[in-house]
This record gives structure tokens, sequence and C-alpha cells, in this order.
């Protein structure tokens, strides 16, 4: 006899609260009442609570003194599951998909979930909804200036917070800082190997203290050297295009009678492509007219025709393990709160290496770069 897929009415709350709570979705909006919830999932008030009184036992769930449930919190005793919260600006970028799928995959065989929160700007409801509903926050700062409310709730924090790919140190917040800035040197070192004197710097990233660390890097490796070169300095508004900016950029000063650089220096992979694409889209080629790289590749600049020189990310996943491991412990944090890795490689491609550009024919089509 068929066995009867019957599933009673409180079973079925449990259930759908049961993954609300799993997933995050009380974290950013308050749980309804039991009478709420009832009327939400079309129930009577008694089936909801005995749907709820299944999380309880389930340790989900906590009934407070004025006799409603909530999420049970850290605070509350043991928790079996924990909710993460990745943060992000309301920003495209190849970057923090990388560190999403790293987050994620750190956590996979844990008793926690992490769920992407995208919030448009530093006084966006949201910001101050993560950090206060969350077991844990990564938090990936917006390039727009801080305001001093969300500093003030940074170094208050009610719930662990790591910042990835800032340093937000100051605060009392761990961070994992993945491209110190001052391995930049070795873009730098690279292409004075290969033979170039005049290296200009390109940048169309928004200000931030990381970008404007690796100018002052070029700035000071080309004077110690008795190099020139020119900054190009064209910042876009945050959450800019930094890409066509690059590509305008260098379109300018390929016109210019002025050009005298036989290599160029990015901030960013998004700045090298575009810049790589004018460089192109005049019958130029990378890496034997003009050197191109850039200082962070963001796990793409290899896809890229002709494949852009830069530096790649190492290894974030020991990084965020130490941190995932401290959120689910709830104890003080101990050591260093900036980490950065002791080494990062440098990827020599032919955007920069006469060698290697020589092996490649140039594009009949330059309206189309990548592979």
């Amino acid at each position: 006899m068929a066995k009867s897929s019957f599933l009673p009415r409180y079973q079925k709350v449990a259930n759908v609260v049961r993954k609300r709570i799993q997933q995050g979705d009380y974290a950013l909006k308050a749980m309804p009442s039991e009478r709420g919830l009832a009327q939400e999932l079309g129930v009577n008030a008694m089936t909801a609570r005995h749907g709820l009184q299944i999380l309880e036992k389930e340790g989900l769930l906590v009934r407070q003194d004025n006799g409603r449930v909530a999420i049970r919190k850290a605070q509350h005793g043991v928790k079996k599951h924990l909710n993460f919260a990745f943060l992000v600006p309301t920003l495209a970028s190849h970057g923090i998909e990388k560190w999403r799928l790293a987050i994620e995959a750190v956590t996979a065989h844990l008793q926690c979930n992490v769920r992407t929160v995208v919030y448009m700007h530093w006084d966006d409801p949201l910001v101050l909804d993560a950090l206060n509903g969350f077991d844990g926050v990564f938090l990936d700062p917006s390039p727009e200036p801080m305001p001093e409310s969300v500093s003030e709730q940074l170094r208050n924090k009610r719930h662990p917070v790591v910042s990835v790919d800032h340093d937000l140190s100051m605060l009392g917040v761990p961070s994992i800082q993945l491209f110190p800035p001052a391995f930049t040197q070795k873009l730098l070192d690279h292409l004075d190997a290969v033979g170039h004197r005049k290296i200009g710097c390109l940048n169309t990233q928004p200000d931030d203290p990381v970008i404007a660390e690796r100018i002052n890097i070029w700035r000071f490796w080309m004077g110690a050297h008795g190099y020139h070169g020119r900054l190009v300095n064209e910042p876009v508004a945050p959450y800019g295009d930094a890409m066509k900016a690059g590509y305008d950029a260098m379109a300018r000063q390929l016109s210019s009678a002025r050009v005298q650089e036989t290599a160029w220096y990015c901030t960013t992979v998004d700045c090298a492509i575009g810049a790589m694409k004018a460089i192109l889209d005049r019958n130029l080629k990378p890496g034997r007219d003009i050197a191109i790289c850039a200082a962070n590749g963001e796990g793409i600049a290899s896809y890229y025709y002709p494949a852009i020189t830069a530096l790649e990310a190492a290894d974030p996943h020991p990084f965020l393990s130490l941190c995932v491991q401290w959120m689910m412990d709830g104890r003080d944090w101990q050591g260093p709160l900036l980490m950065q890795p002791t080494e990062i490689p440098l990827m020599i491609r032919e955007s920069s290496d006469p060698r290697l550009a020589a092996r490649l024919p140039l594009l009949d089509h330059p309206g189309d770069h990548s592979h």
C-alpha cells in the first residue's frame, strides 16, 4: 500500500518558517506574530502556534517573556544554525563574485547559511539591518566615504563583522586584504625588466585608499628609478563604468602628440581592459607596441585576447575559514586584525611581454578581443 503524502498544516507552517530562518529571511525583516503568520499562511492561530512549537523544540526559536517567539540568538544559548550576510555595494564586479563563491565554499558543510545583501549607499537602512540582524557579516565596503554613524556602528558591533578587500582594522574589524598595495611593485619591476623606462599610470577607478596607495607606489618607484611617465587619473563616480572610462582615457592619450609612454600600469583590470581595447582599435599590438598590465586580475585577466599581465589573488580560503570559525565560536578575535598573504603571484602574459605577444596575430576584427 502506498505511503500517504499528507502533511499536517502545522507541519507545513514549521517547514515554511524553518526555511525562512535558515535562509536569513528574518534577519532583515522582523518575524511576524503568531496571528500575523496565521493570516499570511492561511491557517488558524492554533495551527500556527503548533508549527512554531516544533521549531522551538528544534532550537531555532525561543519564546520571550511577553509570549512572542523570536529567532534564537547567540545570547539565548547554543544556536544550531547561524545566518551570515555578505553585505556588498550595488556594483557588478568579478571580484565581488569571487568573494561570494569563496565564502559559500568555506561554509558549504557547516551549520550556517550565507545570504548576499546588496546596499545602495552607506545610509541605506539595509546596512544597519544586516549588521544587527545577522549572526555575522562579511562586508565589502562601498567606495563612498564612510559616515561616522556607520563607523560607530562597526566600533560597537553587536555581531562579528569581517571586511573583505579593504582594511577596516582601525575600526576594530578583522580585515582580509588579498592585494597589499606594496606587491604592485612587482608589475613595475617586470616592465623595467623587459626594457620600459617611460611608464604611465592609468586610473579610472573611484577614489579610495587602496587606489591612492597603488598610485603612490608607482610615483615613488618611478622617482627611485629616475624614470618618467604621466599619471592619468580620471576616476569615475562610485558605481560608474571604469572600463569605458579606461577606453576613453587611453583613446585620448593615443590621439595626443604628447604620448611618449611605452607601457601603462593600470590600477584595476577594468581600467586595463578598456585601455587595451583602445590600443587594439588603433591597430596597435599590446605587448609589442604598448605594454599594459593590471594591479588586480580579478580572475578574468587571462581570458582576454591578448591576455593581460596582472597580479592574481592569493587563495582566500584559509583566511575565510579562520573568520567563519571565529563567527561560529562567538569568542573574542585573537591575532592581528589585518590579514594579508605573504606573497602574490605575478602572471606575465601577452599584454606586456614582447616574446609572448609576437606569437599572436593581430586581430582582423578589433571589435572582439575576448576568447
